[in-house]
């Protein structure tokens, strides 16, 4: 007997408690289902008046809105600290508020000069909401309406590929979403040829033509290898000048380290024919120098191998 009002108690207990636990249960599966306000962000670039090479900096000019539904957002800019931020309108619309704002300022890029001077820099602004992380804000491209100027330019280079998009952001505590836009900006190629690698070109050829001097002439051999050495190494520092202080090799430096070393090569063909003239083997002399000159383009193309392409792998 006592067996059967135990279980029957247990019963009933059960009965009363099933109620609020099914509650309890659908409250927390609602809660984890609940989603995240979505805020479209839109973005017209005006201008970008200045990319700071040495600095890593560019400034820029662009209208930034916002649309969303309940969660007005309250960002903040990474990166950069615009100078001004302008509120154009704010209205309440019947399916959507917006916001509007026209941004001025310098932000900090993340260059990456490895392809020097053939590099190319996406060229980005980033911000975050201050207080919400993703659990309770993302953002969202409004890719319909955002866009630059047709007329954009930027001083020394080439414009290509606009492209906005969100990403997640993790913090020590909580994931935010990120928005970033950007633009990439290029040098052109065939400014490049003839600004920065036609004068080396020329100098390094200046000095191959040694080989067209006699053996006898050492004198004026190893002076013309002296000066268009000193001439590439002053070029090379002036190249370099307008870059900041990078911890890694661009393609700039490679090449240079390929015409350093067929000056080193010159130079010491005509070095070592000078011994053979001064000993009296003049025509062992001339031998050397023509195994030399022909075994060059064999030493242009594996220096070429070694560092432009296998230390490019490295570097």
């Amino acid at each position: 007997m006592k067996v059967g009002k135990l279980l029957a108690v247990i019963l009933l207990a059960s009965a009363l408690c099933a109620p609020a636990l099914s509650m309890q249960l659908a409250g927390a599966s609602s809660s984890e289902q609940e989603e995240p306000s979505r805020v479209k962000v839109g973005i017209w670039l005006n201008s970008i008046e200045k990319v700071d090479v040495p600095a890593g900096t560019f400034t820029v000019d662009f209208y930034l809105w916002f649309k969303y539904h309940d969660v007005k957002p309250n960002i903040e800019f990474l990166k950069g600290s615009p100078s001004s931020i302008d509120l154009i309108t704010e209205e309440e619309r019947p399916l959507e508020n917006y916001l509007e704002y026209r941004v001025k300022g310098v932000f900090i890029g993340s260059l990456d000069f490895r392809g020097f001077p053939f590099d190319e820099h996406f060229l980005t602004v980033e911000l975050e909401d201050k207080e919400r992380g993703a659990s309770e804000l993302v953002f969202e491209s409004d890719e319909g309406e955002s866009g630059i100027d047709p007329k954009l330019e930027v001083v020394g280079w080439d414009v290509k590929g606009f492209k906005l998009y969100e990403e997640k952001h993790a913090y020590p505590d909580e994931n935010y979403s990120r928005f970033i836009f950007g633009v990439t900006v290029y040098r052109s190629k065939i400014s490049v040829a003839f600004k920065n690698l036609l004068p080396i070109i020329v100098i390094t050829l200046i000095s191959l033509l040694t080989f067209f001097i006699s053996v006898k002439n050492f004198g004026l051999r190893v002076s013309i290898c002296v000066t268009t050495l000193m001439s590439a190494v002053v070029y090379h520092l002036a190249a370099l000048g307008a870059l900041p202080p990078l911890g890694y090799l661009t393609l700039f430096d490679r090449v240079m380290l390929v015409v350093y070393t067929l000056f080193l090569y010159n130079l010491g063909v005509s070095v070592q024919a000078m011994r053979l003239v001064e000993a009296g083997k003049v025509k062992l002399a001339e031998k050397f120098e023509t195994r030399m000159q022909n075994l060059l383009p064999v030493v242009v193309i594996a220096l070429s191998l070694i560092y432009i392409v296998l230390l490019g792998f490295v570097a």
